[in-house]
């Protein structure tokens, strides 16, 4: 039996309102499920009649999706966590809490959201141990797209959270609807955790929370505190850019909208193909037999006949038409490799809304004209790594401290709430680049321009200088130790 999904409330401000759509249309298009939204773009470019002329939408190509997950390189290995002093083994060690949880692959697919809905929760919690079950307890970590989230921030720091909604459709009574988890610390003397049934106006209605938790979270029972008893969130929002707000994010549209224009124009080169790639036939004071009524709806009528290279056509006179009847050919009306070159730039434009340089996007064959998929070089991937692991460093360290947090307190450990250093891995230089990198450094030095410090900072661009002079100190060690 098909079951049916409760629709989605209303949000609850018009803006949110907006926002949820729109980023909606971001996630449908990283997803893949963003065939009907190409449906509606054709349907506003094209009259009814040209778009059932024209046959099945093309998805192959989305720019969007190709540029967001080419860019979402942080992750590619998994990042190095230190902390000055204390042991977090039990955190981020092989056997970790986070990294048991699967933190790391799970920051692959987080990154591409961030960078494409422009933001996304992180939501940190403690797994149960059940009865008869061979999954011990431990963190979870679970990704919430935007377009789910309602938030309020403080006031006096506008993109740090302090009242969380998040809707998700859960069971309740024997039927499927939709249930809010608030959390509230806006008072922090009496911080609250609550679910509550959502109507389909969007009004959040009675407090179901001991129907699935049997007690209440509230003011005392508030769960999520850290060592000193001081409430927070369980969650971390991601950036794509630090702008002082909770929210941006209709930034670098020209990439959403130009990729399903981009989408439109394959759609027409497919039917062009298909269809009219070929020199037109053309009669004039003759009829077709055998035509065949296509559509009988009024405003697409159309009629065809089918024919292939072994066809024969029929023709009868028209009674009505005076003087010699004509057979004629017109040329084919547009090349279809001239118009995939022209559809091919355009989507290069398109990824240069992502903030790249012409000289970083490339076609995958080395030819525009093939219509390969968009790529992104290698100095590009690094360049966008420097650009976004800042942002994306922060989110990292307040997820690991708040992680901490949770397990001190849930989980029995030690761990300390602070101090986290998160350090990523760069995309490995190809053999060339390696000795360019390596005799300019070495010509530095031997000119006094550079230090042995700052030569390891620059072959690891993401050291600090305490990283690197701890770096260089150990390899000073070993040598000693060694040779």
């Amino acid at each position: 039996m098909m079951m049916i999904s409760p629709v989605k409330p209303q949000a609850p401000t018009t803006a949110t309102g907006e926002r949820w759509r729109h980023s909606a249309l971001r996630k449908r298009l990283i997803l893949g499920a963003w065939a009907q939204d190409l449906e509606d773009e054709l349907a506003r470019h094209l009259p009814p009649d040209r778009r059932e002329s024209w046959g099945p939408a093309d998805l192959s190509s989305n720019p969007f999706e190709q540029i967001t997950r080419q860019l979402s390189v942080l992750y590619h290995e998994m990042p190095t966590v230190t902390h000055t002093g204390e042991s977090i083994d039990a955190l981020i060690g092989r056997n970790g809490l986070a990294t048991y949880a699967g933190l790391w692959p799970l920051m692959q697919r987080t990154q591409q959201m961030v960078l494409g809905m422009r933001e996304a929760v992180m939501r940190i919690d403690v797994r149960p141990q059940l009865e008869n079950s061979i999954i011990n307890s431990g963190l979870q970590y679970r990704l919430v797209t935007s377009d789910y989230v309602y938030i309020e921030a403080h006031p006096d720091q506008p993109d740090v959270p302090i009242y969380y909604l998040e809707y998700r459709l859960r069971e309740y009574e024997g039927s499927e609807c939709w249930i809010a988890d608030e959390m509230d610390i806006r008072d922090p003397y009496n911080p609250t955790f609550r679910m509550r049934k959502v109507d389909s106006g969007g009004s959040l209605g009675i407090d179901v929370t001991e129907h699935y938790m049997d007690t209440s979270e509230d003011g005392e029972n508030y769960p999520y505190r850290d060592s000193s008893g001081i409430p927070f969130l369980p969650i971390t929002l991601y950036h794509a850019e630090r702008t002082g707000n909770l929210w941006d994010p209709y930034n670098a549209s020209q990439m959403v909208w130009g990729s399903l224009t981009s989408a439109v124009l394959y759609t027409m080169w497919t039917h062009l193909v298909r269809d009219a790639c070929w020199a037109q036939k053309y009669v004039a004071g003759l009829s077709v037999a055998g035509l065949n009524q296509m559509d009988q709806d009024q405003v697409s009528r159309r009629s065809a006949v089918s024919t292939d290279p072994s066809s024969i056509l029929v023709f009868a006179q028209d009674p009505e038409a005076q003087g010699q009847p004509l057979v004629g050919t017109f040329q084919v009306p547009v090349e279809p490799a001239k118009l995939l070159e022209s559809i091919a730039r355009y989507e290069t434009r398109v990824a240069l809304a992502a903030g790249l340089s012409p000289a970083d996007i490339s076609r995958q064959s080395g030819d525009p004209r093939s219509g390969y998929a968009l790529a992104v070089s290698k100095s590009g991937q690094r360049e966008s790594q420097k650009k976004f692991s800042p942002i994306m460093r922060m989110g990292d360290e307040e997820l690991l401290a708040k992680s901490a947090m949770l397990s001190n307190r849930f989980l029995g450990t030690s761990l300390p709430e602070s101090g986290y250093r998160v350090q990523y891995h760069s995309i490995p230089l190809t053999p060339e680049e390696m000795k360019a990198q390596r005799d300019d450094i070495i010509q530095k030095m031997d000119a006094g321009l550079m230090s042995p410090v700052q030569a390891i900072m620059e072959m690891y661009d993401d050291m600090d200088k305490l990283e690197a002079q701890k770096m260089l100190l150990e390899i000073r060690r070993e040598r000693a130790e060694y040779t």
